[in-house]
């Protein structure tokens, strides 16, 4: 699967256009645990059955944050995907939900899907994308 993923975007030249914005993925972006941040704020997403089995941060030279995800519904059953489900961490340690809205997409049980979610501007890059899963 992430073999499959990385032959895409570099199909692509690792571009991606929302809206206005264009966003270039960002550079080789090491796996940072959200806990190596102290979350002072007491963030956290909300509780879902929903697993990030990859994802890939995207900016865009005005420092709009955004990341190509891939989700999987870990339950047997239907569940619908929000986007309070999912949080970003950024370099500054602060946690963001997405500003995309996702309508409450209904993912069927064990469902895998990827999508991009746009998470706002800001100074600093994302450098980890979680659900409530990696808080068990």
């Amino acid at each position: 699967m992430k073999l499959y993923l990385i032959s895409f975007l570099l199909a692509f030249s690792c571009v991606s256009i929302a809206g206005q914005s264009i966003y270039t993925f960002d550079g080789n972006i090491t796996n940072i645990p959200p806990s190596a941040f102290v979350n002072d704020g007491r963030q956290y997403p909300k509780i879902s059955d929903f697993s990030v089995q990859g994802y890939y941060p995207m900016s865009t030279e005005q420092g709009d944050r955004a990341a190509l995800i891939t989700l999987k519904n870990v339950a047997s059953g239907k569940r619908f995907l929000q986007a309070e489900h999912v949080m970003a961490v950024l370099a500054d340690g602060t946690r963001h939900t997405p500003v995309t809205t996702v309508n409450k997409q209904a993912l069927e049980g064990l469902q895998t899907v990827t999508l991009t979610l746009e998470f706002g501007r800001h100074d600093y890059p994302i450098v980890s994308v979680y659900t409530s899963e990696k808080l068990k």
